[in-house]
């Protein structure tokens, strides 16, 4: 069977740019580590054009964030971009500047890049 994987970028309340590798297992992305990236290599590499539809869950062992270790996300309604969520009910999103209030999925489209 043929390992289907990617990457998709995600900011730090901070702005910090992180790779967040997610694994596809059952019809699940199962995020299974993540890294600091900059922005220059995330273009490099493309995962500034990755779009993946689905569920995001946390491995077991999944590190969370490299710069705060929060294992949660939110994802912009405006610019389906990946932001860490620290429990807030209004959240800002750290890539547009979009504030919402913060609406819970199961699904989700994410979207990298735009920096």
């Amino acid at each position: 069977m043929k390992l289907e994987a990617n990457v998709i970028l995600g900011k730090c309340y901070n702005k910090e740019l992180y790779g967040m590798r997610v694994q596809k297992i059952n019809n699940d992305w199962i995020r299974t580590w993540s890294f600091p990236v900059r922005e220059e290599t995330a273009a490099e590499e493309g995962f500034d054009h990755v779009q993946i539809t689905g569920s995001f869950l946390a491995a077991e062992d999944y590190p969370g964030c490299p710069y705060c270790e929060e294992k949660r996300f939110i994802v912009c309604g405006s610019c389906h971009k990946i932001s860490c969520y620290h429990g807030e009910k209004i959240s800002t999103c750290q890539w547009c500047g979009n504030v919402s209030r913060v609406d819970f999925q199961n699904s989700l489209e994410v979207s990298g890049g735009g920096y």
